[in-house]
């Protein structure tokens, strides 16, 4: 350490207190260098570097647990139905007189109906349903010609179509009402009426023929059953009849003009 010992009036600065010029000339040797070489460290020898690497450290994951659904209530509201009353089911009852398909139908015309193979007045005539006659409708109505036609069956052999009306006459009605006499051929199992003529009666017999012994003669208008035959003889279809109280014998058809005996249908 250099010590110097200065007077005041050979200062360079007379008028500045000793510690600041002391600090001026520290601060002019330091920007200096200070006189004084520095010694150059000496450089270490490298060591590896290591750079730490920060790893996270992972931390628990807390799932959350969703809170439980909460479901929707829906309150559906049901109309109570009023309960209809059932009405009852109305059965058309048929107009009388109405014909319908597969129903029996009465002849009404005066003289019958001709029967014919085709609904027309010029087709090829089959034969005759007399006044009062049953048939069954199997098809129609078809208008041709003015008439009204209706295919009809009498369920003995005799088929085809009749005119059942011409728009203003009704010759074919499915009123049949009660049961009424026919004039057409007896069968068996019909039940008949007397039909004999003048308030005459019919002979009831024991044997077909006219020579037969007499059982009971039996007014006009009476019922019998027909149960048996025929038996020509004499030129006369004789047939077994019965009525209801059990009379029982054999009684002509009728003569080659009159009917004696006569179907009711």
């Amino acid at each position: 350490m250099i010590h110097a010992t200065l007077s005041s009036s050979a200062r360079p600065f007379p008028h500045m207190p000793g510690t600041v010029v002391a600090l001026l000339f520290m601060l002019i040797i330091s920007a200096c260098g200070g006189f004084v070489p520095q010694p150059q460290p000496t450089p270490a020898r490298g060591l590896p570097t290591f750079t730490p690497t920060l790893r996270p450290t992972p931390r628990a994951t807390v799932t959350p647990t969703p809170p439980p659904a909460v479901q929707a209530l829906y309150l559906t509201l049901t109309p109570t139905a009023t309960p209809t009353p059932i009405l009852p089911t109305a059965t058309p009852t048929p107009y009388p007189g109405l014909i319908q398909m597969g129903k029996l139908a009465r002849v009404i015309a005066p003289t019958g109906l001709n029967v014919r193979e085709a609904p027309s007045p010029n087709a090829k005539r089959l034969g005759n349903f007399p006044p009062n006659a049953v048939v069954k409708v199997t098809d129609g109505p078809l208008e041709a010609e003015g008439y009204i036609w209706w295919q009809v069956d009498n369920e003995y052999g005799l088929a085809g179509w009749v005119a059942g009306g011409d728009g203003e006459d009704i010759w074919l009605t499915g009123e049949l009402g009660e049961k009424r006499p026919v004039n057409r051929p007896v069968r068996l199992g019909d039940v008949v009426m007397v039909t004999t003529a003048n308030g005459r009666n019919l002979s009831v017999r024991y044997e077909p023929g006219v020579r037969g012994l007499l059982i009971k003669r039996v007014v006009a208008g009476t019922h019998l059953q027909v149960i048996d035959g025929p038996v020509i003889l004499d030129n006369v279809r004789w047939w077994k009849v019965q009525r209801a109280d059990g009379l029982t014998g054999w009684a002509a058809e009728g003569s080659k003009r009159e009917r004696w005996l006569s179907p009711l249908e």
